[in-house]
């Protein structure tokens, strides 16, 4: 057992990133691919805490690994301190060259075709020397990897009620009920959810924003929807779509699709309020916060919204 703060920080301090990916991977491998380092650097590194502490971190459960007690005390101070010295090292960058720096930005795979874009462009014409990195991934994982302080700003839909977070809308997005071209319903004008309550349904999979907002209008219309198909991102559901594998309740797509007919629902509300969010209580480095001070004040309007 370590007794000495020392001692501590001559092993943690180099291992923290191994230690934290391991954990929340709960894969050896894959938490190297994730840091992009060899497996048997990681092992090591594992092996070596394990000796030190006197006690392991994770054990082996099939083809992956669970935390042990130790682990699980362990992660959440592990994440403040990465996140503690991230912080550290993008303050040094801007006190070094103010004008340059990194956002990590997470966002939906929904919006890296159009909003995503035009907001980084608009951005970077005032910003020309910040750096992005970019993070795509469900809705509810963006923000756990926000919180853990891997991710500086986050632009999903519908925007969380969390008092820990600030946040700024920026689009209110229109959804329709996406049909194969020759479905029954396809050429009416609109349509209400319920009318499509004996269809087999086309959804994303838990934990995505899209398919929270879905199960809050199938429970407002009146019915549990049957679903065919599960998946993870929105063009997937698209073709499924087109080839009449089901129906779905999606946001417009900017590019015409052969086969698939976009229907506005006229009950229940059909929307998702896009916006961007961010820590409330966690300092963001100064190009995280000249990217929300862009978004609180520009990012409607950039999106075509006023």
């Amino acid at each position: 057992m370590i007794d000495s703060d020392k001692d501590w920080l001559a092993l943690m301090a180099p291992n923290l990133a191994i230690a934290v990916a391991v954990l929340e991977e709960e894969h050896v491998t894959r938490a190297a691919n994730r840091l992009g380092v060899p497996q048997p650097t990681v092992s090591h590194a594992l092996r070596r805490m394990n000796e030190t502490i006197g006690a392991p971190l994770v054990q082996r459960v099939g083809r992956g690994v669970v935390p042990t007690a130790a682990g699980r005390a362990f992660l959440p101070a592990a994440r403040e301190a990465l996140a503690t010295l991230r912080a550290a090292r993008q303050e040094l960058a801007d006190v070094i060259d103010p004008e340059r720096g990194q956002v990590c930005l997470g966002f939906l795979h929904t919006l890296g075709v159009r909003d995503v874009p035009r907001l980084l462009d608009a951005f970077l014409a005032a910003h020309p020397d910040v750096r992005f990195a970019l993070t795509q991934g469900p809705a509810l994982a963006l923000l756990d990897r926000m919180r853990a302080g891997e991710i500086d700003v986050v632009i999903t839909a519908p925007i969380p009620e969390d008092k820990t977070l600030h946040s700024v809308v920026l689009r209110d997005e229109q959804l329709f009920l996406a049909v194969p071209a020759w479905h029954r319903l396809a050429q009416r004008e609109t349509v209400e959810l319920r009318q499509a309550a004996g269809e087999r349904f086309i959804a994303l999979t838990l934990g995505h924003g899209l398919r929270q907002v879905f199960d809050e209008m199938c429970a407002a219309a009146g019915f549990e929807a049957d679903l065919a198909f599960e998946g993870e991102d929105v063009a997937t559901l698209r073709g499924l779509v087109s080839t009449g594998l089901g129906v779905a309740v999606l946001p417009g797509s900017p590019a015409h699709e052969e086969g698939v007919t976009y229907l506005p629902i006229g009950h229940p509300p059909a929307h998702r309020l896009l916006g961007g969010v961010w820590p409330a209580a966690r300092r963001l480095p100064p190009p995280a916060r000249r990217f929300t001070e862009f978004l609180t004040q520009s990012g409607r309007e950039v999106l075509g919204e006023r």
